[in-house]
């Protein structure tokens, strides 16, 4: 299942470089926005998983006030600039910094997506076999090896891929990996 993404952000780039990083990791919908009005009204009548706002756009108490009340159960990541003091911060799920190099922004993201009610459970919907493939494509394992190192076929390793891709909805071997290493299915010192 896809989740459902709302950027709030004024610049183009930084729409674009999010939604860039943001769909190597996993499958979403997503959804660009300008303004805190726009944004507001976009949430009266639709619901987000997550929500990237630019700071500078909650000007107002006022206007913050009815943003967070508006979001439902999205979580929302404030985006920042050098600037540390960030008003209402306690209402952020995150905080990003635009400048933060994507090494430093998939963690952020892959403890956001593990922390979300419907994904806290999901290990529990991956079969005993699909998180030991999962464990293998983690370390960096081919479907090959893994095949030989389960004794079972290549193709059912593929099978079991696709499975857990669309049980997931992850889709890179980086996210599965960031995935794995969060859920404590292996070990950080393993990844080669």
């Amino acid at each position: 299942m896809a989740q459902h993404i709302v950027i709030a952000e004024p610049s183009y780039l930084m729409k674009r470089g999010i939604s860039a990083v943001i769909s190597d990791i996993l499958q979403a919908e997503v959804v660009f926005i300008d303004e805190l009005e726009e944004l507001n009204h976009y949430l009266e009548t639709n619901t987000a998983d997550f929500v990237f706002i630019d700071v500078r756009l909650l000007h107002s108490k006022d206007q913050r006030e009815i943003f967070f009340q508006l979001r439902g159960n999205a979580r929302v990541v404030a985006l920042t600039g050098k600037d540390k003091n960030i008003p209402a911060s306690r209402h952020f799920h995150d905080i990003m910094n635009r400048y933060a190099s994507k090494e430093e922004i998939i963690p952020v993201l892959e403890k956001l997506l593990a922390e979300t009610p419907e994904n806290k459970n999901k290990n529990a919907l991956l079969s005993e076999r699909e998180t030991e493939v999962l464990k293998q494509v983690a370390l960096g394992y081919t479907n090959q090896q893994i095949a030989d190192r389960l004794f079972i076929s290549r193709h059912t390793v593929i099978s079991h891929r696709k499975n857990i891709t669309s049980k997931l909805g992850i889709k890179t071997v980086s996210g599965l990996t960031v995935y794995a290493v969060l859920n404590n299915l292996i070990p950080r010192d393993q990844i080669e």
